[in-house]
């Protein structure tokens, strides 16, 4: 009733190995000119699992200042950023 999103933080330590083998595997399926995005789907969710919790919070669902200048500010201290949006354009 608020308009809030739930956001959850989870790490998984992986070795370089496992990593190179996924990222090639994703780079693949992203390449992929029939059924892309549920290619990239199925090889995320390949490495999406055995998850460790670190944290949750809840944001309000609505277009805020400085998004831009947020996300490229946590990129540039080396974080890895994957934004989900929702089913609206505006929110994408």
């Amino acid at each position: 009733m608020e308009g809030l999103r739930t956001l959850f933080l989870a790490e998984r330590k992986l070795t370089d190995e496992e990593y190179d083998q996924w990222e090639a595997r994703s780079a693949d399926a992203k390449r992929q000119l029939v059924d892309r995005e549920e290619k990239v789907a199925e090889i995320d969710g390949e490495i999406e699992v055995g998850l460790e919790l670190i944290g949750s919070t809840a944001i309000e669902d609505k277009l805020q200042d400085e998004v831009k200048d947020t996300l490229q500010s946590l990129k540039q201290a080396g974080i890895k950023v994957w934004v989900l949006t929702g089913d609206k354009v505006e929110t994408a």
